[in-house]
């Protein structure tokens, strides 16, 4: 096992189990701020950002020139709890181990596109991921006396900086292609303060740096009313680089669809969804298998236009954890917006929670099987974004 899977193995341990900060970040914004609202189908997104994400979408634009902004917060609360026996080893009770929360602005990303109705293109940047979490609590001895203070910091940032292209005869099929370069940071820092100045602090810094490519392709079959789309990922040359060593992260591709349809009612309805499945048991880190499982996700969601032209939005997604099912995930959206001649605002709330005990994720390398720790985190996400046609 190389430097890297070592430093993120040793951080996982620490952390009580972080899987996204310590794999490859929270989600960040894949698409635009109305596909947020709408249960983050960004496979379904039919934003200069959503062709970055599914190149066929591209052919959706509007003609002309367009382009796109998004940015936002999130505010992360987690509180890790274990359990308290008495002297016959009965449980009497709960003791808070630690609660932490934090409020983190973050980047959406910036998009421009390009469509005559056969050809279409867009290109730009977006945030695809975040590593933001800080941690911290009092370390107490037996007779609850402090003995340190123990802190977690993480930050970062992962970024996709993509280009997509799509063709459409004018008929039912059109194709799209793309990639992107991805490139991100990731700086950790571990300490521990002991009160007795007799002993010496622990400081843990690691920085580290990720770079690779993504190749997209897709199909779309747009039949009216009813839009239906699949493709591909397959994820390319990616490093984790810590201290100027390279660790080779190989990933699996992932499958992916989405689907739009708009009944044509009064209040000019659209659902939405997407689908996506990857194989990432194949995933090795220096040519050692971690021993992850498969992973899937599914978003839906709706959108509608009241009197006024205002649009509400609501939708929810889901995602299976690759590491155990104990740490799958939900989330619950809504969003709201307006058109004002030629520019949309979009404005969305995502809210996540999700509870789960030491014994039930044994793929983490802090498992014990007599650990009672319960961890519950939530996380609440708002988004805003402006996009504009020429």
């Amino acid at each position: 096992m190389g430097i890297t899977a070592c430093v993120m193995t040793i951080l996982l341990a620490i952390s009580g189990g972080l899987p996204e900060i310590m794999w490859l970040g929270n989600v960040g914004m894949s698409g635009s701020a109305a596909a947020a609202g709408m249960g983050e189908t960004w496979y379904a997104d039919g934003s200069p950002q959503g062709a970055l994400e599914n190149p066929v979408m591209a052919s959706s634009l509007p003609r002309g020139f367009s382009a796109g902004v998004t940015g936002g917060a999130a505010l992360d609360i987690e509180k890790r709890s274990r359990r308290v026996y008495d002297s016959f080893g009965g449980v009497v009770g709960e003791s808070e181990y630690a609660f932490n929360q934090g409020f983190t602005p973050f980047p959406g990303g910036a998009a421009a596109g390009w469509s005559d109705g056969t050809f279409s293109a867009a290109a730009g940047w977006r945030a695809v991921g975040t590593f933001s979490y800080g941690y911290g609590r009092v370390m107490n001895d037996d007779n609850y006396v402090k003995v340190a203070d123990e802190t977690l910091d993480i930050s970062g940032l992962l970024s996709d900086f993509s280009f997509s292209g799509s063709w459409s005869s004018g008929g039912l099929i059109s194709l799209g292609a793309g990639g992107g370069f991805i490139t991100g940071t990731r700086s950790s820092e571990y300490t521990i303060e002991y009160v007795d100045p007799t002993q010496a602090d622990i400081i843990l810094d690691t920085d580290q740096s990720l770079s690779g490519m993504v190749v997209r392709g897709s199909a779309m079959a747009d039949m009216g009313r009813l839009v239906l789309t699949a493709g591909v990922e397959q994820p390319m040359g990616w490093k984790w680089e810590t201290e100027g060593v390279d660790t080779d992260l190989t990933l699996p591709m992932k499958i992916r669809s989405g689907a739009v349809y708009a009944p044509g009612n009064r209040l000019m309805s659209v659902f939405a969804a997407d689908f996506w499945w990857s194989p990432t048991s194949e995933v090795e880190i220096d040519d050692t298998d971690p021993g992850l499982g498969n992973s899937w996700g599914f978003g839906a969601g709706v959108e509608n236009t009241l009197p006024g032209n205002t649009i509400v939005r609501a939708g929810f997604n889901y995602e299976a954890s690759p590491i155990s099912s104990a740490l799958d995930r939900m989330g619950f959206t809504g969003g709201i917006g307006w058109r004002i001649g030629n520019t949309a605002v979009d404005a969305a709330l995502a809210f996540s929670p999700v509870r789960w005990d030491q014994y039930e994720a044994e793929g983490l390398p802090t498992f014990q099987g007599t650990d009672s720790l319960v961890v519950e985190s939530s996380r609440t996400a708002f988004s805003l974004g402006v996009t504009r046609w020429f």
